[in-house]
């Protein structure tokens, strides 16, 4: 699993509703949001949770095969992503967004300055309304892929 698999998800997510495999994958995201380093094994038990969620909802599978497919074709930038301030805007808890857990280093491809795509999943996931969150963090990236 990568960071355009996860995006693929995520404005899928947008798409659809929610279905009762999602809170278990809400948790999970909370608790790689929190790690300092996230492994392999965690990206393995993260995919898991997502492909149990799409088994259980078909039409955001097919928002999701979608949008992976035309991810997988371009190079994201960080301006198609949201800043820390638009996640500050919408997140539900105290912490920081900019303190929350894993920071990628340099084989990222991503600055400091943006946040990471496990971070952006956590304050979509932990939001009353995950849905409406994602369409408004990922507008840009959205918009952007429909112009391609």
């Amino acid at each position: 699993m990568n960071n355009k698999t996860l995006l693929a998800f995520l404005l899928a997510l947008q798409e659809t509703e929610t279905n009762p495999a999602w809170e278990d994958l809400c948790d999970k995201w909370e608790i790689l949001s929190l790690k300092s380093q996230i492994t392999p094994k965690n990206w393995e038990n993260l995919q898991s949770k997502l492909e149990a969620v799409l088994k259980n909802n078909a039409a955001m599978n097919q928002h999701y095969q979608a949008f992976n497919a035309q991810l997988e074709k371009v190079q994201i930038t960080s301006d198609l992503l949201p800043t820390l301030a638009e996640l500050e805007a919408v997140k539900s808890d105290s912490r920081e967004v900019d303190t929350l857990g894993y920071h990628p280093g340099k084989d990222d491809g991503e600055s400091n300055e943006v946040p990471n795509i496990m971070v952006i999943a956590y304050v979509i996931s932990s939001n009353k309304a995950p849905e409406k969150v994602a369409k408004t963090l990922l507008q840009r990236l959205s918009d952007w892929l429909k112009r391609k």
